[in-house]
């Protein structure tokens, strides 16, 4: 549509009629009409209507009931078939019931019986026209816009509950794995008796084992209480290095037993930051299992720490399966887990990366995930508020 009442501009009115003389009648009743002035243009026939009725220039048009051997409906029909969403009014000759219906049924604004217009009539009615179709565009935007918004919300109900349905998948088998190896580490422990070289490997594989088990179920309980809104952090002032290197030798098995060569590049001065041992040394650990786990043997993972601008940057690369754009977009969320038939993993619940966001953000800093593609590798950079050294 073109101009509105509230405009300090012209109101444009479109008369489609095949009689010159209503042309001048009315081009005569709005040249009387007060307040904004009405700009007419006149077209004679059905089938210039069609075209000016769609071009979208008017902001009201008025289409006579007769047409030559066509009606003013059909013209009215076609054009809304067509898309056109400009105001119509319908003058008619003569008072009918059934054509007054068939006007309105056929999506005209108004309509109106040429024998009683008058100037403050056919002013007030096209204003008013324009004025409801403006509201019924604008009810129409926030209809769209708010279902637009419920189908958003529908599909990520249904994702979080597929991934939720995958947890809980994923969860049974990670709980159901290390139950048979301990199961046959009892049996091994209750056939050998005292011996010890049977005895030594049973214990072994027994604290593996239950040290995994502990793992998952700690998760869990980190994701209970950040959920409860429980989750504190003991802040004390650390030393960068020695978060990092707790972090190492937590993680130094599986990237060793994951045959990964590890490039460690930490500055030699200390730097210092006030947050949680405990967490943030899981944070990193977590980022560095991930590289053990999603990179094949004889990978390069490079855990390298650099200050700048009062933030110290921690960034963990390797040269593992990589990411696709689209799930570098979800990597942080809860149960978000990288499709597991792209390489050999070792699993997970897809809660642990969801941890290390929250435990950054908690310190006050952002972690961000970076890959090329699929087969290109991943880059996880952690970015925490330092403090001076003195």
């Amino acid at each position: 549509m073109g101009t509105t009442p509230d405009d300090n501009s012209s109101i444009r009115v479109l008369l489609v009629d095949d009689d010159e003389d209503d042309y001048a009648l009315i081009k005569d009743l709005l040249a009387d009409a007060g307040g904004v002035p009405f700009v007419i243009e006149w077209l004679p026939d059905y089938e210039q209507g069609i075209v000016g009725v769609c071009s979208g220039c008017y902001d009201a048009v008025l289409l006579d009931y007769k047409l030559g051997s066509k009606t003013g409906l059909d013209l009215l029909t076609e054009a809304r078939r067509l898309g056109c969403e400009t105001p119509v009014i319908i003058l008619t000759g003569l008072s009918d019931t059934e054509i007054d219906l068939a006007v309105m049924q056929k999506g005209a604004d108004y309509y109106l019986e040429k024998s009683r217009l008058d100037s403050v009539l056919l002013e007030r009615t096209i204003r008013y026209a324009i004025q409801q179709r403006q509201f019924e565009m604008e009810l129409e935007q926030r209809v769209r816009e708010r279902t637009e918004e419920l189908d958003r919300a529908n599909e990520a109900l249904q994702t979080a509950s597929r991934r939720k349905d995958e947890f809980i998948a994923t969860l049974a088998h990670e709980l159901r794995n290390p139950l048979a190896p301990i199961r046959n580490a009892l049996e091994i422990l209750r056939l050998s008796g005292d011996v010890p070289e049977a005895v030594a490997p049973a214990r072994a594989l027994l604290e593996r084992q239950v040290g995994q088990l502990i793992r998952l179920i700690d998760d869990l309980l980190d994701v209970s209480r950040i959920t409860r809104g429980k989750l504190r952090l003991n802040l004390e002032r650390l030393v960068v290095s020695d978060v990092l290197n707790a972090a190492l030798e937590q993680s130094r098995p599986l990237l060793d037993k994951s045959l990964q060569r590890l490039s460690v590049e930490i500055p030699d001065e200390p730097i210092y930051l006030t947050g949680d041992r405990v967490r943030l040394a899981q944070i990193f650990t977590n980022l560095l299992n991930n590289a053990a786990k999603y990179s094949e043997p004889n990978g390069q993972v490079t855990l390298s720490a650099v200050r700048r601008d009062g933030q110290v940057t921690v960034r963990i690369r390797d040269t593992g399966i990589g990411l696709a754009s689209d799930v570098l977009e979800h990597i942080f969320e809860p149960f978000m887990q990288v499709d597991r038939t792209q390489h050999r993993t070792q699993g997970g619940l897809g809660i642990g990366l969801n941890l290390v966001r929250t435990f950054v953000e908690m310190h006050g800093g952002s972690v961000e995930a970076r890959s090329n593609g699929p087969g290109q590798g991943t880059e996880f950079a952690v970015t925490l508020p330092c403090e001076p050294n003195s």
